[in-house]
């Protein structure tokens, strides 16, 4: 599984902001639009990557063997949407979907359109590099391993039973962990990490962040330094590895059910 260093995350923020899409302007790009829906027989146990630039994407897990991927692309006229294009190959159940807009001279004319995607997996498929630029992403009920980012743009995910590395640029990254927790890793840099575990959890805990606090539940304890928070703790058996990171906002750890209580 990739792993992600803080400084490659800070780095990513000059494309954060040479690309930032504000929904306003967004809410312009909707003019036209084309539906598409594409059906790959990767097994149950498949993996799937994908790249998409403007555009949210939902991945949830069923009890199926097929990765079902419905894409909506949508532009600000029908030139734009036709420059538009949804590039997808499987080769031994690995599907890989991957969209491209045509450069134009000015950003405002080569950033008004993208996809949005609702894909359906097989639970125990494997997330590899699903990379967004603009756009939130959620998963949920999947129990392969997971790799999933965003730069501008939230990434919540639940029901995740597998190892799990989330992290986006702008925006706060939330996981729910429903299994035994093997590897997690969550990153952010402009946002918040929130983590939910549950109450038999067994793993090496390890948390930090320049600007905010960090909140943990039961025996997690953080520290307060001179500049940032950090936590070092052990859940039971310390059997899995927790490691939380994001360099402007706050840390919270909760189990399961607490975070409903306030």
């Amino acid at each position: 599984m990739r792993r992600f260093t803080m400084a490659a995350l800070a780095l990513a923020v000059v494309l954060a902001v040479a690309l930032a899409a504000p929904a306003a302007v967004a809410k312009k790009w909707n003019k036209v639009k084309e539906e598409s829906h594409q059906s790959f027989d990767a097994g149950k146990k498949g993996s799937l990557s994908l790249s998409n630039i403007n555009g949210d994407v939902t991945v949830t897990g069923y009890d199926g063997t097929t990765i079902e991927v419905d894409a909506i692309k949508y532009a600000s006229s029908q030139e734009r949407l036709d420059e538009t294009t949804i590039e997808s190959s499987m080769k031994n159940g690995h599907v890989v979907i991957k969209v491209d807009i045509d450069d134009h001279d000015d950003w405002d004319h080569d950033g008004n359109a993208g996809v949005e995607f609702t894909i359906r997996v097989p639970r125990g498929t494997r997330i590899d590099e699903v990379e967004l630029v603009n756009g939130d992403l959620q998963l949920d009920g999947i129990e392969g391993e997971v790799d999933a980012s965003s730069v501008n743009g939230d990434v919540t995910a639940t029901h995740l039973s597998g190892a799990v590395a989330l992290s986006a640029v702008n925006g706060d990254v939330e996981l729910d962990v429903t299994g035994a927790v093997d590897s997690i890793r969550l990153q952010s840099v402009n946002g918040t990490v929130e983590l939910t575990l549950p109450r038999n959890a067994s793993a090496r805990v390890s948390a930090s962040t320049v600007h905010g606090s960090i909140r943990g539940t039961g025996e997690i304890k953080a520290d307060r330094g001179i500049v940032g928070s950090s936590l070092s703790s052990v859940l039971g058996k310390g059997e899995g590895t927790i490691k939380l990171d994001t360099v402007n906002g706050n840390i919270r750890i909760y189990q399961e059910g607490e975070k409903d209580k306030g």
